[in-house]
């Protein structure tokens, strides 16, 4: 699955930098509806170098062009045609790929961090060539695959992407949303996913060992015929049905409980004690990276325990205590948290799609009057059709966080910090919120 070289590097064109910059122009004017614009057309162009940033390139043709080293950071490149195009070390942090053209692209060590690439096509390109009669023929064997090695894209938007025989090993997808992704017969091999959401991704025959998936949400994937030898999946969010999948049998996978050999309700009064006697007994409960199961801890006392990257889908954590607890990056999809006390508790990164926080508290704790309030924190939080129903999110941070469909009717989110939170379909009603920070969140169609 190692890329083939184009064969659109033999009909390279030249242009001179006026003509390019005029070419340029006319397609802004064009991209934007204005008059005497004109699409720009240039397919085999040689644009080493160019710098094109935050410019409006919607639509483009760069079929075949070569763009090594160019610097196209931030610029709008949607719908934009760059099949066979050799963007090798090209420079297109927070650029707008949406829906684009990529099929057989070279993107060798591109730098695409923040980049927007939904829908696009990074499949392999069929290559077309004439006969000695002109016309356009295609050979089952004549391909070119699309080459992401060594890309970095780092938050970048992949979501429903096509990536169908891209060659993309060494590639670095940290913190990526690549939901509903095709990957049938893509080289992944020692790619990196930390943190990345794949969501209802395909793995269909690809080769995928020594890959990096530490952190990642691996939901509701499908999986055919792919090895995934010696990949790490520490901390991953991810179905047991999926994890017991004969693909993972030489995979790092995250500790269960039981493999443990310890002894949880021994754990939980050793920590109890501990808090009772402001630590001066017993032990502080500590976990990371373990997967509990379905576990029921109702009114359990986990006041400042450690359950970092923690797999406890479905648990019951109703009229609980855990004040400063910390369940960063743990999966607590589905779970009930109803009445909980969850004070200064730490959530960043923690996967709570569907679960019941009903008049929970999230709110700062304050200690004494003599400190400051500890803000409860939820980072990256995942909530999606969430019941948040009279909830308290007084000062809580929820920068980034992920509230889409959630029900926050008659919730208190009073100072609560929304900053590039989502909150389309979520229900507000009722909710004492600030306007401000609700102009800051990404609303959509909120009621």
């Amino acid at each position: 699955m190692a890329p083939n070289k184009s064969s659109t590097e033999d009909s390279e064109q030249t242009f001179e930098p006026a003509e390019i910059s005029r070419a340029i122009a006319l397609h802004e004017r064009f991209a934007a509806g204005r008059p005497g614009g004109k699409r720009a057309l240039l397919a085999n162009a040689q644009l080493n170098s160019i710098v094109l940033k935050g410019r409006n390139l919607e639509g483009i043709d760069l079929t075949g062009a070569s763009l090594v080293g160019a610097k196209l950071d931030r610029a709008n490149l949607k719908f934009a045609t760059l099949f066979g195009a050799d963007a090798t070390r090209a420079s297109l942090n927070g650029a707008d790929l949406t829906r684009s053209d990529l099929r057989g692209g070279r993107f060798r060590g591109a730098s695409l961090n923040n980049a927007t690439m939904v829908e696009a096509d990074i499949r392999e390109a069929i290559l077309a060539h004439a006969d000695r009669a002109g016309i356009q023929i295609t050979s089952g064997n004549d391909t070119s695959a699309a080459d992401f090695s060594g890309v970095k894209a780092n938050n970048a938007n992949l979501s429903s992407a096509r990536m169908g025989d891209t060659f993309a090993a060494h590639a670095d997808f940290t913190g990526a949303e690549m939901r509903g992704v095709n990957f049938q017969r893509a080289n992944l091999r020692t790619a990196i996913f930390r943190k990345a959401n794949l969501d209802g991704a395909r793995f269909t025959a690809c080769r995928a060992e020594d890959t990096d998936f530490q952190g990642a949400i691996l939901t509701n994937v499908y999986i055919e015929d792919c090895e995934f030898a010696r990949a790490d999946l520490t901390g991953a969010v991810i179905d047991d049905a999926v994890l017991d999948n004969p693909a993972f049998n030489q995979a790092k996978k995250p500790l269960r409980i039981e493999d443990l050999g310890l002894d949880i309700d021994e754990l939980m009064r050793h920590h109890r004690l501990w808090v009772d006697s402001n630590a001066a007994e017993g032990d502080r409960f500590s976990l990371i990276g373990v997967r509990l199961g379905t576990i029921d801890w109702t009114s359990a006392t986990l006041t400042a325990a450690t359950l970092r990257q923690c797999g406890m889908a479905g648990a019951i954590l109703t009229l609980a205590s855990m004040a400063l607890l910390d369940l960063t990056g743990s999966d607590l999809r589905q779970s009930n948290l109803a009445k909980s006390d969850l004070r200064g508790a730490t959530l960043s990164d923690a996967h709570l799609d569907g679960a019941d926080l009903d008049r929970a508290d999230l709110s700062a704790l304050i200690i004494d009057e003599r400190h400051l309030p500890i803000p409860t924190t939820l980072n990256r939080v995942s909530l999606v059709g969430a019941s948040l129903r009279q909830v308290k999110l007084a000062k809580a941070d929820l920068t980034d966080a992920d509230l889409r469909q959630a029900d926050l009717s008659d919730a208190d989110l009073t100072d609560a910090i929304l900053d590039g939170a989502r909150l389309e379909g979520s229900n507000l009603r009722g909710a004492l919120i600030d306007q401000k920070a609700v102009s800051k969140a990404t609303r959509g169609n909120s009621r």
